[in-house]
């Protein structure tokens, strides 16, 4: 996750779907007509708990022709199920804002399907509406990639804004005025899809937790984004300047991080007696000496108290580059500074003190290190 973004917990692809464990069941019936099936295959009942990944709730076997079927799941609040098909990979998206849901489709004009529950059209409408904006950002798309000048280019491009710009429009109307709670979080994810903007996301979100109260996925969206939103206010996030601060070294003198500005300097922030740490040592060592001469350096944190059992794991570990330590553990005044709830963590600096990235482990590490260095 882009730490300057918030995401949709419940990760938005072509189906998205919520439903929630947390409350009373009760039993859902989806009674589904089909005429024409081409062949005998197979018809799943999809469901997605937020924040975890798609489950096949029930399922039955399509006879060829026309027939009709019944599957059924327990259900505890209102969310989006999908009816995946074996062949063409084909779907209906439907919501359960009645317990019994009925479905009728014909494969010979499979998007003309009908669904009997109020939210389940307003889905479908919504799901309709967007379709010609789609195609018609597709279309700019291609048309931008085909232009043969960097003028024409940009004439393009900003025929691809406006469209883009009709397609958030819709999508903002339609998460703010849906009367399902499923159907406007739906909505609000394919309006993060093309646009991942706090200012945009915030009032609608605020709007759907007045409108919804009571329901279970709107409580926790709304949960999750508050707390998004405390840790971007955070000291300690990708664009933040890095705080500052001063720790006598092995021999005592003091080393400020300002006295390293000019250099990228991942601050490495570690502890003689944190096995984590020792076992994470050795990648820090492997990018130190790999970008070292690049503009590049480490400074090591110790959260030690035992000053002896640092400097041995400083010889044993050869880690080359500048250490400090206060030797006060977890009373350092770095802890609070970084805001440190665990240890191996480390904070890469750019050469102007503002943070790049945080928290970089094993390979991670260096492949950033490759991303933002000079060659």
């Amino acid at each position: 996750m882009n730490p300057g973004k918030f995401v949709l917990i419940f990760s938005l692809s072509c189906v998205l779907l919520t439903l929630s464990c947390r409350q009373p069941q009760q039993n859902m019936q989806v009674n589904i007509t089909v005429n024409n099936n081409p062949e005998k295959q197979m018809v799943s009942l999809i469901g997605k708990e937020y924040g975890l990944e798609p489950v096949v709730l029930d399922t039955e076997m399509l006879a060829a022709g026309s027939g009709n079927y019944s599957l059924q799941t327990l259900v505890s609040t209102e969310g989006i199920y999908s009816l995946q098909f074996e062949k063409d990979d084909r779907y209906i998206l439907f919501t359960n804002d009645v317990p019994e849901v009925n479905i009728t489709l014909n494969w010979n004009n499979f998007s003309d399907y009908t669904v009997s529950t109020p939210a389940s059209m307003s889905l479908k409408k919504l799901l309709q509406g967007y379709e010609p904006y789609l195609a018609a950002m597709d279309m700019a798309n291609k048309d931008t990639a085909g232009a043969m000048t960097d003028s024409l280019r940009n004439i393009k491009q900003g025929t691809v804004m406006q469209k883009k710009d009709l397609a958030l429009q819709y999508l903002y109307r339609y998460a703010d005025s849906a009367k399902s709670p499923a159907v406007a979080v739906y909505a609000l994810g394919l309006l993060q899809q093309q646009k991942n903007d706090s200012v945009l996301m915030k009032p609608l979100i605020k709007d759907l937790s007045v409108k919804f109260p009571q329901d279970e996925t709107v409580r926790q969206l709304n949960k999750d984004y508050n707390a998004w939103l405390i840790k971007q206010r955070s000291a300690v996030s990708p664009g933040k300047m890095a705080p500052l601060f001063t720790l006598p070294d092995t021999i005592g003198q003091q080393v400020s991080l300002q006295s390293l500005r000019g250099k990228f300097v991942l601050v490495d922030f570690w502890a003689s007696w944190c096995a984590p740490c020792r076992k994470e040592n050795p990648n820090v060592v492997a990018a130190y000496k790999t970008f070292k001469n690049k503009n590049f350096t480490v400074l090591g944190v110790s959260l030690d108290k035992d000053k002896t059992a640092w400097m041995n794991a400083i010889r044993k570990d050869s880690l080359n580059w500048q250490q400090v330590s206060d030797l006060g553990e977890w009373s350092s005044a770095v802890v609070d500074k970084y805001e440190i709830e665990a240890i191996p963590f480390n904070v890469l600096i750019d050469t102007e003190g503002k943070i790049v990235a945080v928290d970089l482990r094993g390979d991670r590490l260096q492949e950033k290190l490759a991303e933002v260095l000079p060659d």
